[in-house]
């Protein structure tokens, strides 16, 4: 992450913290729905991608998914059963949720790339299911759904952070913070 400015920083710390406190509620609310009603678990899974795809699409600028959603681990880590861990699955999801980027050199930020790092996470999401969950006790009508929730939970919230992004984007929030706007506004002030 070249060129950080403290705003920056701010504002991805504010979604971070934002994060933080949704994923503590959903640990504590899911630690109930797990063991009642685990499709309804999986499909609220996703949420912890969000705050890294709203950083994503409001700033356009490489790293912001991993520090705000690192942030958000960190955040929620006192709060959580996991305790720190937390905060290591914070940064997992962050760099999973850079990678397609990434490989693109962070120069396409088109809702598209935005849906295959979502569908990425599914897959991860919908591995981990397994290990959370124990799918050998359920019956097939109970796997599909829950390997079906966990898999689109990711992509919806993907879906769901493009919309907030657009919508803040709209008020202003991102102005003068994306890469690209910075570097346009550098090419007509050399001109």
């Amino acid at each position: 992450m070249r060129n950080i400015s403290t705003r920056l920083l701010i504002a991805c710390a504010a979604i971070g913290v934002a994060g933080g406190v949704l994923f503590t509620a959903h640990a504590w609310v899911g630690g109930l729905t797990v063991n009642t009603i685990p499709f309804l678990y999986g499909v609220t899974m996703g949420l912890y991608f969000l705050p890294g795809v709203l950083a994503q699409a409001l700033f356009h600028r490489g790293g912001v998914a991993l520090l705000t959603a690192a942030l958000s681990g960190l955040v929620a880590s006192p709060f959580q059963p996991i305790g720190f861990m937390a905060f290591l699955i914070g940064v997992v999801i962050g760099l999973v949720q850079e990678l397609p980027f990434l490989i693109a050199r962070y120069r396409v930020w088109k809702p598209w790339l935005f849906m295959v790092s979502g569908l990425i996470c599914g897959l991860i999401t919908m591995g981990a299911a397994f290990g959370i969950l124990g799918s050998h006790n359920f019956n097939l009508l109970g796997t599909i759904l829950v390997v079906v929730t966990f898999f689109i939970s990711p992509p919806i919230f993907t879906v769901l952070g493009l919309w907030l992004a657009k919508a803040l984007d709209g008020a202003g929030v991102a102005r003068g913070l994306r890469a690209d706007e910075r570097l346009a506004n550098n090419n007509r002030q050399g001109n």
